[in-house]
């Protein structure tokens, strides 16, 4: 799915919300590892990066 599109809402999970002067804030992060950042008035998307860790598994 292209970022500029919001993702399915049954494949997001919640990780952070709280409450600020405007509303609650919450970020979700979708299945395919893009982020929405929601607010009362606007949803923000951040595509998935390719993972920049080298280091070796342990």
């Amino acid at each position: 799915m292209h970022s500029r599109h919001l993702h399915d809402p049954l494949a997001l999970t919640l990780v952070s919300s709280h409450r600020t002067s405007e509303g609650v804030v919450s970020y979700l992060r979708c299945a395919c590892g893009a982020w929405e950042v929601r607010t009362p008035g606007l949803v923000g998307l951040a595509a998935a990066r390719a993972s920049t860790d080298h280091r070796p598994a342990s």
